[in-house]
């Protein structure tokens, strides 16, 4: 899956999950910007994500592992 800018997620980290939107994404989705209400983590608001090599995304500060999950 590709996230688009725009698109709207749940990102679960640590037990919790936010809604969010993905405000920046390039153009082959490892690296994303969402911006959700919040803390998520250690994150206020808005949370950095690079997707690894084992296809899990992870916070681009402190490697936190989030899940994803579309939503409309």
């Amino acid at each position: 899956m590709t996230l688009q800018r725009g698109a709207f997620v749940e990102v679960t980290a640590e037990g919790r999950t936010v809604r969010a939107m993905v405000i920046l994404a390039s153009p082959n989705g490892r690296s994303l910007m969402l911006m959700f209400d919040g803390m998520l983590g250690g994150y206020a608001g808005t949370l950095p994500l690079f997707l690894d090599d084992d296809g899990i995304y992870r916070g681009l500060v402190d490697q936190m592992p989030v899940t994803i999950a579309v939503t409309l």
